[in-house]
Parts: structure tokens; C-alpha cells; sequence
């Protein structure tokens, strides 16, 4: 089947007529209506003579296609945000800054599974440092590991928040820089007497909790440190001159940062890896080829994985395994716990459960899933393979990483049996039924997953 065959099947077949009730014919006249099944890509194309014309068909079929290209921003504005993005000010301690857990290469990511928090180590933040690629592009709706920054559909954005976001953010990357300096553990620090040690501050005095039903002082305080600083204040205001600099606030520090981040970290090169292939202007190798293959069909990884972000932007229980200190409500439960999505919908279907994240520079945004549990990309990989399976074999005592060379908070199926049970009772329908794969199989998988990415990021 040649690849312009594609179109005359449009990943669409009628299988049958539609059941009548009972048996009987069809007294109207008029011939029952046709069930159209969607044909998964493997089906669509099982016809192709060689890997490229294979590959190639069932991309089209999965509707992944090169993202877009990243939006121009202005040197005075990326100059600004590299600065703001890189400096201590922001911080109510003016020890930290959004560099200190996104470094400016690798993605954007600390290569550290749970990040130290504003307590020293080891005292580990909730969750392992998300990569800041592609943030504004692919369609993408939400940020963070649980979805709870976002756009609504009216444009209109979502946040911890509420309605207490400054006028005048850009984008929804801007909405989620201005929330780091919110948290007591990552940037704002803790309220001095409260036994917290280097990192209680005069700032973090300034509001109680949740930090985030009044983040106006915070905000303001940080303006102040901006202001202060001539080489930050005029650049920024270099980068707004339209703006009376007694008008610039809070909200174009933010926009400032984002702009940054967008121009700084995106991959949508027309020559590099998988976008070069997409665009024809590359080739792959066939073990690449082959686990492009696996990938959209036997493994089952475009089930969740596709898109241009190779994100269905859903959020899923993998039963990954418990580590860290908790988050929400699962910080003060016995083991402490992260019960995802939940905590920001308090729905019983999003319990453990965390947004897909997109793969493209999954080859360097190790440790891996939202705790950082796994080192490598091939571990990441056999969970998803065998997810009940992976929670019930891992083991605090050999498989926790470490702080430094301290292990996290951990608990295994040996210490909270009911936990595990549970986690797993809920696991993603997509993951229920192991897939196996032989060992040669999964270098393929690895293979293509390594070409996602643009080499300058």
C-alpha cells in the first residue's frame, strides 16, 4: 500500500451493519446506518513494504505532525527574563532563583529527583522539577504535574489563585512563574520564629497560609527588590518601554521570564532528529524506525502519547511508587502520600493520577515521572510495560533515590500493603494488560524516544 493510500481509509472502516432489536428487519425501508471504527495504526497500515513507508503511515494515521515554530520574542524582553530567570532577588531568602532547579541547559531540568528544599537537605521538595520545553506550543492547556495552572477555553486563565492573578500576564507560562516565589519550600521561605532555620525571612512573614489566597504582598515586596537593582530594573523596563516604568509591576516580570523560557527552550527545529524526519529533511536509523513502530503500535505508548506534544494532555494512575514527602492532603497521611490530580479536582477518578507529560527531550529530563522514582529512560519504560507489576517489585531499601546520600520518604508495598493495592485497583486503563516486549525491542522503543529531541536544548 503506497503511503497516499492512507487517505482513501482515512483511519476509518465500517464494520457491519448496526444491530436491529430482537432480530426483526427493518420495517422502515432504510438500510441501518454504518458503524464507523477507528483503526488503530498499526491496523491502518500493516500493509506497507518497508519501515520508512510503515512509520510514516501510522504517524499520519496518529495525526503527529512537526510542532510549531516557537513565537519571535524581542532581545530587550529574552534579555530582561535571563536575568530575572537567573537572579536571587526573586527569592524571599536571596539565596535561590528559577535557575537554582532549572539550570539553563538539560531541558531545563536539575537532573535530581527531588530537588533539596528551603529547609537543606534532607528535606526534599514535593515533586521532581518539571522541564520548561515547548510550554506554549503543541496546543498544550495545562502546566505542572497535576494540571493545576492552565487555560480555560475562553482564554481566561486558571491558577491556585483564583482571582487574585495581576492583570495583564501574557500566557499561562507567565501565570506559573509567579508561583514559585510563592512557595515556602522552593523560593519564599518560612515565617521567622516558626524553627525552619536558614530559611525564614522578613518576606515570608508578610502573609500566612495558604500563601496563595493573598499573594499580593509577596508580589509586592519582590517588586521592591526589582526595583532596587539599576541592571535588572532597567532592563525590564528597556523591555517595556511603552510602559510607564511606575506601571511596570509584578505581571511583566512574569510575562519578562516566560518570554524567556519560550525563546530559550523549545523543539521545533525543520533539520534536528524526529522533527527532521517529519519534515523530510532527515533520516532515522531502523532501529529508530522499528521503535517508532512499537511505540504507535505493540507497546501502546501513543495510546496516552500523541499529539504534537506526544501528550494527550489527560491525567492517568500509573501506580508509580510512593516517594517523597506527599503533597496536599497526602503530606500529612500515614505513609505520606501524593494522590495527584486529585488533590486539585477532588475527583475519585484522578486519584493518583498526573497529566501525560509531552516526551519531546524525554532523552535528558531524567529522573524520570512526577517523583523523579526512576534514573533512567529504560526504567520508565518497563513500568509502563508492566505498571502493577513495577509497584509491587519495587523496593524502598534498593530502589528510593537519594538527597544527596540520604533516600527520600519512601513506602513499598512491604510497608503500606493498602496503599499499594489501592494505587494499583486504580490504575489506568491503558496500562492493565502487560505488554511484553522482548530486549531488543525496548532498545528500538529507546531509540526513537531518543530522537525527540532538538540538540540545542
Amino acid at each position: 500500500m503506497k503511503i497516499s493510500h492512507i487517505i482513501g481509509i482515512l483511519a476509518v472502516v465500517a464494520l457491519g451493519l448496526a444491530a436491529c432489536g430482537g432480530g426483526a428487519s427493518n420495517s422502515g425501508g432504510t438500510p441501518p446506518a454504518s458503524t464507523p471504527v477507528e483503526l488503530t495504526p498499526a491496523q491502518a497500515c500493516s500493509g506497507e513494504a518497508t519501515l520508512d513507508d510503515q512509520l510514516r503511515c501510522m504517524l499520519q494515521v496518529a495525526k503527529i505532525a512537526p510542532i510549531e515554530s516557537a513565537p519571535s520574542i524581542p532581545d530587550p524582553l529574552y534579555n530582561a527574563g535571563n536575568l530575572l530567570f537567573n537572579s536571587t532577588l526573586l527569592s524571599g531568602t536571596g539565596t535561590v532563583s528559577c535557575a537554582s532547579c532549572h539550570p539553563t541547559n538539560n531541558a531545563g531540568m536539575d537532573k535530581l529527583a527531588l530537588h533539596a528544599s528551603l529547609r537543606g537537605s534532607p528535606n526534599p521538595i514535593h515533586r521532581n522539577t518539571p522541564d520548561l520545553v515547548n510550554k506554549l506550543l503543541g496546543g498544550r492547556k495545562f502546566l505542572m504535574w497535576d494540571g493545576r495552572i492552565g487555560v480555560n477555553e475562553d482564554g481566561s486563565f486558571f491558577s491556585p489563585a483564583g482571582d487574585k492573578l495581576p492583570g495583564g500576564l501574557d500566557n499561562m507560562l507567565a501565570v506559573q512563574a509567579l508561583f514559585p516565589l510563592l512557595s515556602r519550600n522552593e523560593m519564599l521561605g518560612y515565617i521567622p520564629g516558626s524553627g525552619t532555620g536558614t530559611g525564614e525571612n522578613a518576606i515570608a512573614a508578610l502573609v500566612g497560609d495558604p500563601v496563595e489566597a493573598n499573594p499580593q504582598p509577596v508580589w509586592d515586596a519582590i517588586m521592591v527588590k526589582v526595583r532596587a537593582n539599576a541592571t535588572i530594573w532597567n532592563a525590564l523596563t528597556a523591555a517595556y518601554p511603552a510602559v510607564p516604568p511606575a506601571q511596570v509591576g509584578i505581571q511583566h516580570v512574569a510575562n519578562a521570564i516566560a518570554a524567556f523560557e519560550t525563546r530559550r527552550w523549545n523543539a521545533s527545529s525543520p533539520t534536528a532528529n524526529f522533527h527532521g524526519y517529519l519534515k523530510n529533511t532527515r533520516d532515522m536509523t531502523d532501529s529508530a524506525k522499528r521503535g517508532g513502530i512499537l511505540f504507535l503500535g505493540k507497546a501502546g505508548c501513543y495510546q496516552c502519547h500523541n499529539g504534537p506534544l506526544f501528550s494527550d494532555q489527560k491525567s492517568h494512575n500509573l501506580a508509580v511508587p510512593q516517594v517523597g514527602p506527599g503533597f496536599g492532603s497526602g503530606s500529612g497521611a500515614t505513609p505520606p502520600q501524593d494522590k495527584g490530580r486529585f488533590e486539585i479536582t477532588g475527583k475519585d477518578a484522578d486519584t493518583y493520577a498526573f497529566i501525560t507529560p509531552s516526551l519531546w527531550e524525554v532523552k535528558v529530563t531524567g529522573p524520570y515521572l512526577h517523583n523523579g522514582v526512576y534514573a533512567t529512560l529504560e526504567q520508565a519504560v518497563r513500568h509502563h510495560l508492566d505498571a502493577a507489576g513495577a509497584a509491587r517489585a519495587f523496593r524502598c531499601a534498593s530502589d528510593a533515590p537519594l538527597l544527596g546520600t540520604t533516600p527520600v520518604p519512601c513506602s513499598d508495598s512491604t510497608t503500606a500493603p493498602a496503599l499499594y493495592d489501592d494505587m494499583i485497583a486504580r490504575l489506568a486503563p491503558e496500562l492493565q494488560s502487560p505488554v511484553t516486549l522482548t530486549n531488543n525491542e525496548v532498545t528500538d522503543l529507546l531509540a526513537f524516544l531518543n530522537q525527540l529531541n532538538n540538540g540545542t536544548n
